[in-house]
């Protein structure tokens, strides 16, 4: 009797994990694999923005402040990363682009720095309220400022304040 109720358990789970297809939805969270959360913000200019309009992209969250040093010193490994990778294929993603969440609490200071640095073809957000922005609190950059590589899909791929590990993590998924 036992060896029945055995085997009619096992051939129960292999009919169940055989309606399973693919990985489980993954959760919203900050760590590699998980789905980002939702940014729905006005860019600079006042164009409305939501994460769900990069569906399909490779998308590098980049959180930076224009007063901060480490930040401006890899903006030009930032512009370097859009000219190496756009309109390239990854997998679970095409094209690359970045979204700029500054946590600057002045437009002016943001604003000049943007045009010095030449750093037009990145999305820019900023609401000016720091690190106190929803944003900030959300990804949790109150304190480092954190970068977050995402897939065409939404989820985390990378999850790094370096360039060079973006660098990396994007050539490895490059197809």
């Amino acid at each position: 009797m036992r060896n029945k109720l055995l085997l009619i358990t096992i051939l129960a789970g292999f009919v169940f994990l055989s309606f399973i297809n693919g990985s489980p939805e993954p959760r919203d969270g900050l760590q590699v694999g998980n789905k980002i959360p939702s940014i729905n913000q006005p860019l600079l200019d006042g164009t409305a923005f939501t994460t769900d309009s990069l569906k399909g992209k490779m998308v590098l969250l980049d959180f930076w402040a224009s007063y901060d040093a480490p930040s401006r010193v890899e903006s030009s490994a930032k512009k370097e990363l859009i000219r190496k990778y756009n309109n390239h294929k990854f997998l679970n993603g095409k094209d690359f682009v970045i979204v700029s969440i500054s946590l600057d609490r002045f437009k002016s200071p943001l604003m000049q720095v943007i045009k010095r640095d030449q750093l037009n073809e990145m999305y820019h957000i900023c609401n000016f309220k720091g690190r106190n922005s929803e944003i900030a609190k959300k990804f949790q950059t109150t304190e480092d400022m954190t970068n977050y590589l995402v897939d065409g899909h939404g989820r985390i791929v990378s999850v790094s304040k370096n360039m060079e590990k973006i660098d990396e993590t994007l050539a490895r998924l490059q197809q």
